[in-house]
């Protein structure tokens, strides 16, 4: 009976983490280039690191009642949100699914999908947070005049002049991208590599990713899930109590 428990208990816990994972994604279906965060499971059966697997121990019984649920990997779907008009001559897309802006923060150089910026009281192009978006020169993009313009690829026109270009950063392996809050991803044991040509485009925000009615139903999913592992206990703990009380009582 006990095996019962911690396998239930493991589902349990499984469960929970997987409506704590699509909460959060669903509290960022608005957020400008938010990425969704998922998760893998997998089976897990303790082996002794003593003893040779014996037929019992590889027995399909042994695997089931001994057969509990283990965090297997979190990943980041970087796969592109929907872009949409603003008319905002500051708010810039990437059309490159693979490419980043480069923001300089007080933490260091950090890469971002949102591109909603405006311009500080210094001129400089800043997003959200007022950090500082970079150039190819990874200095501030300072922005006097009226008449601005970003070509597709990423150069910066003030007046019909070039005065910079934006940088957009490109990793080999986006899996080490890191989430740091704020809107913001941290390169972890890799460099980031300019992009020649990413497709920018002005007037125009790249949204979430994330599909509100598919994770409504995830959530609806994993809650049920909850719930049966719930009953599963119950049950078990209803079976010990009888089996303690009247298995054991003598006639």
């Amino acid at each position: 009976m006990l095996n019962g428990l911690y396998v239930a208990a493991s589902g349990m816990m499984m469960q929970e983490r997987v409506v704590s994972n699509i909460a959060n994604n669903l509290a960022n279906v608005n957020t400008n280039g938010y990425k969704k965060d998922g998760f893998t499971f997998q089976n897990y059966i303790a082996k002794p690191k003593e003893f040779p697997e014996d037929i019992i121990r590889s027995s399909l019984y042994n695997q089931t009642i001994n057969r509990t649920v283990k965090l297997d990997r979190n990943y980041l779907d970087l796969s592109e949100g929907a872009v949409h008009q603003t008319g905002n001559k500051f708010d810039l897309a990437i059309g490159d699914k693979n490419g980043f802006f480069v923001v300089d923060t007080p933490w260091g150089i950090r890469f971002t999908r949102d591109g909603a910026f405006s311009i500080n009281s210094d001129n400089e192009l800043v997003n959200g947070s007022g950090y500082r978006v970079l150039s190819r020169n990874n200095q501030p993009i300072v922005i006097n005049g009226n008449d601005v313009v970003f070509l597709p690829t990423g150069e910066v026109m003030v007046n019909g002049v070039q005065v910079d270009q934006l940088n957009i950063a490109t990793f080999e392996d986006n899996t080490r991208l890191q989430k740091v809050g704020r809107n913001l991803f941290a390169a972890v044991d890799i460099l980031p590599v300019e992009m020649e040509n990413p497709n920018i485009m002005q007037g125009y925000i790249e949204g979430s990713n994330v599909n509100a009615v598919e994770e409504m139903v995830k959530m609806i999913e994993a809650n049920r899930g909850f719930e049966t592992y719930q009953k599963v206990i119950q049950t078990i703990d209803q079976l010990n109590e009888k089996a303690s009380n009247e298995l054991g009582r003598i006639a």
